[in-house]
C-alpha cells in the first residue's frame, strides 16, 4: 500500500498520525493481501487473523462501517451531482448503504483537514471531526451507546454484548499508542464499564455523558453542522 499514490491523486499531503496507521498497517483491513482468492470470504479468511490485534476501527467503528482500500480510494467514484470543484473530499470509509467518510479539503483545522461524513442518497455532508484523531475518538466513544440488540445478534449471537466488549478493547489496545493519552484513558474507563440494558440496546455511556465529553473534549465552532454538496 503506497500512500504517496493516493497523496498524488489528490494533491494533498496527509497528517503525522494518518500517515503513521497507513505505514504501520493500522488501516489495512486485508492484512495485507490486495484481494481475496476465488472461494474464500474476508469473514473467513482474513478476520480471523486480525481480530485479536484489530487494525483500526475494526469492531469500534460500527457494523455498517468499512475502511476503504488503496485501491478503492484511489479509483473512487463521485456522483456526478456532487459538485467537486466547489468541495474536495478525500474518502477512507464507507458504510453498507454507500455513504463515506472523507477528509474535506476546503476546511482545516490547525493545519488538519477535518473529517466529514457524507449521506450518497441526500444532499447533506455534516462535519464530525476537526481532524482525525478527533474522528477516532468520536467513533470509539460512540461504539458504546445505544448498541442495537438486533445488529449485536446479528455479528455476536450467543456471545452477545460481553463478546462486543472482548473486540472493543483489542480494539482499543492496538489504537492506544497512536493517540492522546487523555482519551485512551477515558475510552479504557468507559469501555470496562458494566454494561446497561434498555428494551433495544446496550450502552456503556449514557447520551448525557456522551454529549458532555464530545463538547469537553473535541468541539468547536463548525462541529455537526451541515452544508450541501449537490451540484444547484
Amino acid at each position: 500500500m503506497k500512500l504517496e499514490r493516493v497523496e498524488e491523486r489528490y494533491k494533498v499531503r496527509f497528517s503525522k498520525l494518518y500517515r503513521e496507521l497507513w505505514e504501520e498497517g493500522m488501516l489495512d483491513w486485508m492484512n495485507g493481501r490486495e484481494e481475496l482468492k476465488e472461494g474464500e470470504s474476508w469473514e473467513k479468511s482474513i478476520y480471523p487473523e486480525i481480530k485479536e490485534n484489530p487494525p483500526l476501527l475494526l469492531h469500534s467503528g460500527g457494523f455498517d462501517f468499512e475502511m476503504m482500500r488503496e485501491e478503492e480510494i484511489l479509483n473512487y467514484q463521485f456522483d456526478e451531482m456532487w459538485d467537486i470543484e466547489e468541495h474536495e473530499f478525500i474518502p477512507f470509509a464507507k458504510t453498507e448503504e454507500g455513504n463515506i467518510y472523507a477528509f474535506y479539503k476546503n476546511m482545516k483545522k490547525e493545519e488538519e483537514m477535518v473529517v466529514v461524513y457524507i449521506w450518497n442518497d441526500m444532499n447533506e455532508t455534516e462535519i464530525i471531526a476537526k481532524n482525525f484523531e478527533d474522528f477516532i475518538f468520536r467513533k470509539m466513544l460512540e461504539a458504546v451507546f445505544d448498541v442495537d440488540k438486533d445488529e449485536l445478534k446479528g455479528d455476536y449471537k450467543e456471545g452477545g454484548f460481553k463478546a462486543y466488549k472482548i473486540d472493543l478493547l483489542n480494539d482499543l489496545k492496538t489504537v492506544k499508542p497512536y493517540i492522546k493519552r487523555e482519551y485512551g484513558d477515558i475510552l479504557e474507563e468507559i469501555y470496562r464499564r458494566e454494561e446497561q440494558e434498555s428494551l433495544f440496546s446496550f450502552s456503556l455511556i449514557s447520551k448525557e455523558e456522551l454529549v458532555d465529553i464530545i463538547e469537553k473534549n473535541i468541539k468547536f465552532a463548525e462541529l455537526d453542522s451541515v452544508f450541501e454538496h449537490e451540484i444547484d
